[in-house]
């Protein structure tokens, strides 16, 4: 059986102080002569412990951060805790850090501090659900204004029963939100909300929603796509039962329950709307995302100059003569894409694959006004009616 380094240890002493020779202990043992003196002196060295060996590393790390710089770390993290609309991530300890004239270390270096003191993170959203691995037909998002998500979260109540929505939008370029808190989900409510927020934040080339009655109606389409048409906005919509598609304002949403509504008690919905503003300003103003470089939403959206909505009562009623919807949906066994009420036949190419359908505005239905694609290769077109509600 064999024997343990601290055994073998043991015994090379004990022979040594036999009287045998440290060559011959050293041939016995398969070890040096040098690592039989070695152990000889730690035992003349005296210590119970002689024979456990020593730590060969050093007394102090090289590059250990400094416990001054360890205090202020934890210090900035329990002042920004203690804002709960504030951000407490490794990301923005550092950037407060920076304000101070302080180097920040590494990322891994903040997390690694914020661990041993303790500081632990806020309750977070559940993570995203994970894609089936096929190809998802996503845009190209370069600058702020290329793409807004959009949500409706509710119905939510304030004390006595008073109901309301809080219809939330994010650019995701800049990651700048925008919150209207709405009375009800009507097409009127909501397309007015969308268009107050645009006032704020400027129009998109791109409107993103999920599938909800507020958006798209189950037979047509409603009040909501026709003022993003008219806006020279153009609406899209992920597949259904896919939330995950609508991430970013699905976090924000996440975002905005619990450090904002979940915070503090409204006495109405004009105390409601009043405090909506002011974290929607302190958003923008002062939470950072590595997305943009760490830049805040007001930061990324300096330089740009976005569009201006028109007022919602100087829309026309009709609708518009050009412009397209698009909606991302997954295609099944059963070779149809359902879309408005409508079931139509796909080739057995696109089994299994996301498709967009492209509706063309300024197509007649009779010539076939929608067009499927998958990557840019059109798979089918039909014919699809405009308005539904």
């Amino acid at each position: 059986m064999a024997r343990s380094e601290q055994e073998l240890r043991v015994e090379a002493v004990r022979r040594r102080l036999a009287g045998e020779s440290p060559e011959a202990i050293a041939v016995s043992l398969g070890r040096s002569v040098r690592w039989v003196q070695k152990w000889v002196e730690r035992h003349q060295a005296g210590g119970e412990a002689w024979a456990a060996g020593r730590k060969r590393g050093p007394k102090r790390a090289a590059n250990r951060t400094p416990a001054e710089l360890e205090t202020q770390v934890v210090a900035v993290r329990e002042r920004l805790a203690a804002n709960p609309w504030a951000q407490i991530g490794a990301d923005a300890v550092a950037w407060e850090l920076e304000k101070l004239g302080v180097v920040p270390p590494p990322r891994r270096t903040v997390e690694r501090i914020l661990s041993r003191g303790g500081a632990t993170r806020r309750r977070g959203a559940t993570g995203r659900r994970p894609s089936k691995g096929v190809p998802y037909p996503t845009v190209t998002v370069g600058r702020p204004g290329d793409l807004h998500e959009a949500d409706l979260v509710g119905p939510r109540h304030l004390g006595g029963g008073v109901r309301f929505y809080a219809l939330n939008t994010i650019d995701l370029a800049s990651h700048r939100c925008g919150i209207e808190i709405i009375e009800n989900s009507s097409d009127e409510q909501v397309a007015g909300g969308l268009v107050s927020l645009w006032e704020r934040l400027g129009l998109p080339a791109r409107q993103q929603f999920d599938n909800g009655g507020s958006f798209v109606a189950p037979r047509g389409l409603g009040l909501v796509v026709r003022v993003c048409l008219h806006q020279g906005v153009t609406p899209r919509f992920v597949p259904p039962s896919e939330p995950w598609r609508n991430g970013t304002v699905e976090h924000f949403n996440d975002t905005f329950d619990k450090r904002f509504f979940r915070q503090e008690r409204f006495a109405s919905l004009t105390h409601l709307r009043e405090r909506a503003l002011d974290f929607e300003n302190f958003h923008n103003a002062n939470h950072r995302y590595r997305a943009t470089n760490g830049a805040t939403p007001a930061e990324s959206t300096k330089a740009t100059k976005p569009r201006t909505p028109r007022p919602l009562q100087d829309l026309p009623t009709d609708w518009p003569t050009s412009g397209r919807v698009e909606f991302v949906r997954f295609i099944r066994s059963d070779r149809k894409l359902r879309l408005l009420g409508r079931a139509i036949p796909m080739p057995d190419t696109a089994v299994y694959e996301y498709v967009t359908a492209v509706l063309d505005l300024a197509t007649p239905s009779s010539d076939g006004n929608l067009r499927v694609l998958r990557q840019g290769e059109i798979l089918a077109t039909a014919s699809l009616t405009i308005a539904g509600n």
